[in-house]
């Protein structure tokens, strides 16, 4: 996809930024980036299924959507990426830099990672999932960002000036926690132009995995008109299938 101005390019990478450390621990004490999964000898000696089989079949993104897979290489230099960016984020206020400036997490701290994008004409969903290592409160996390911080200014030589909104959504009860939470990137230009990403991003604790799916309205980028929004029902849907999806393969 071929985005076409400066606040269209920093809505998208504000977005990224914000919508793993969000999720995965982004508060006060954590450590920067490294998203090069761990050798795990113990996974294989207990001949765990293979994570990769829990992620969501292609159809499940809709007819018109090219999913591919994403490797632990592309996974870390992503996680470079972002986190250069987001080392440079001014947040107010000041109880908001918990929810909003926390680091890439550490997927080097997990046995197993998996991940998958699906593009579709309007939006991008990502699935990631990791098993073993520290997957409790990643739910937890997520559910009480917007109550932390309902709304946020964020600054940055890199992506200018952006308000970013939260909003808790409804979901399901999925294993052992669940969360779903809409967040809203406006980026603002000196020169009066603006761009919103609406974005959607759930998480589900099972055990000793946690499931990350995210979905980000894109088509705005491209410098057309904006496609329909993501239907949160449908995403908590969506959200609900990975969970059964993951559960009936690794169990």
């Amino acid at each position: 996809m071929r985005i076409s101005s400066r606040p269209a390019r920093s809505a998208l990478a504000l977005t990224a930024v914000l919508a793993l450390g969000t999720a995965c621990g982004g508060g006060e004490g954590s450590e920067a980036a490294d998203l090069t999964p761990a050798a795990s000898s113990a996974a294989e000696e207990t001949a765990a299924p293979d994570l990769a089989s829990g992620l969501l079949p292609a159809d499940a993104f809709g007819a018109d959507a090219s999913v591919v897979a994403i490797s632990p290489e592309q996974l870390e230099q992503g996680a470079g990426l972002a986190a250069s960016g987001a080392e440079d984020l001014q947040i107010t206020p000041e109880a908001c830099a918990g929810a909003v400036a926390g680091t890439q997490p550490k997927f080097d701290d997990f046995d197993d990672v998996a991940a998958q994008s699906a593009t579709g004409a309007a939006a991008t969903t990502v699935q990631i999932l990791v098993r073993g290592g520290p997957t409790e409160g990643g739910a937890g996390q997520l559910a009480t960002a917007a109550e932390r911080c309902p709304q946020a200014q964020v600054t940055s030589p890199q992506f200018g000036q952006a308000t970013i909104t939260f909003e808790q959504l409804p979901v399901d009860d999925l294993g052992d926690a669940a969360a779903l939470l809409r967040y809203t990137t406006v980026v603002s230009a000196p020169d009066g132009t603006s761009v919103t990403v609406p974005a959607l991003i759930g998480a589900v604790e099972d055990g000793d995995r946690l499931l990350i799916l995210m979905s980000l309205e894109t088509a705005a980028l491209a410098g057309g008109a904006p496609g329909a929004p993501v239907d949160p029902a449908a995403f908590a849907g969506l959200l609900a299938q990975a969970h059964d999806t993951q559960a009936e393969a690794l169990d």
